[in-house]
């Protein structure tokens, strides 16, 4: 009778979906809903790889026992919210320089005793630099935008405002958030083209990281951005491998990679 049933169900377009509190399986059900309404298929390819990124995130968390998540630029907290939807219970350190988000950020947080929030900008070497705030503000960046960035993200892209900011090493602030043991860290870095000075400001921090995902480009839309190659290889000269790379963004014209998520794990010496 069941099979009937669904037979029934689907001959009128419909499908019966077993409800999972998987969080992963929820992210699948609430990409295929949104799917199902997008008119650009275009747009799938840059939406497909989140599901299969969050899983490789996750376990990632558990298979390296991170205790320590950096989450560096924030925006509004999208990363931090995630890693607690997949099960992450330790402690969660952002950084968000955009004075527009503070309040949003630390509201949030108020109500997550182990979410730090710090109002500031990470790079290579501390100083003060400007921050252009674009109309969407998760382009936001440290470098200025190039002509295929403009062209790809169109109205997104229209500079609003150029904000000042303080710029630390995440080896300067280290001491004030690792909490006095050691630590098994996770860092994500999502900076718009500045992600590469990020990761040389944290040669400390590096020591005790586990896991690293950054933003990378193939074809930069910022200029002065370094190449997956660059990163990839700086990262594997500190001991770090690739362990999962997820598609962000195409040009529209022939499909050709802009931006992904690269994951990389520490790597282990074989027996």
């Amino acid at each position: 009778m069941k099979q009937l049933i669904r037979q029934l169900l689907r001959q009128g377009g419909f499908e019966l979906l077993h409800h999972s509190g998987d969080p992963v399986l929820a992210e699948m059900r609430s990409l295929h809903e949104s799917l199902r309404l997008q008119p650009d298929p275009v747009l799938w390819d840059d939406s497909l790889p989140q599901p299969a990124m969050q899983a490789h995130l996750r376990n990632l968390l558990q298979l390296h026992h991170i205790d320590l998540v950096l989450d560096v630029g924030a925006n509004r907290g999208q990363f931090a919210r995630l890693v607690r939807r997949l099960g992450f219970q330790g402690r969660i350190v952002s950084f968000e320089p955009q004075s527009s988000l503070q309040g949003q950020l630390k509201g949030e947080a108020s109500r997550d005793p182990d979410w730090m929030i710090l109002p500031c900008a990470l790079g290579a070497t501390a100083g003060i630099l400007g921050l252009q705030v674009f109309r969407n503000d998760t382009f936001s960046s440290l470098h200025p935008m190039n002509a295929l960035g403009r062209q790809r993200f169109a109205g997104l892209v229209a500079e609003e405002k150029t904000e000042t900011v303080e710029i630390r090493t995440l080896d300067n602030v280290w001491p004030g958030i690792a909490g006095g043991r050691p630590r098994r860290v996770l860092l994500k870095t999502d900076t718009q083209g500045h992600d590469l000075a990020v990761l040389q400001g944290a040669t400390e921090v590096l020591g005790c990281t586990h896991a690293v995902l950054t933003e990378a480009a193939v074809q930069p839309i910022y200029q002065d951005a370094p190449l997956y190659p660059e990163l990839a290889g700086w990262l594997a000269a500190r001991g770090f491998a690739p362990s999962g790379l997820y598609p962000i963004s195409h040009r529209r014209e022939d499909l050709a990679l802009i931006e992904l998520d690269a994951f990389f794990t520490r790597s282990i010496p074989a027996a």
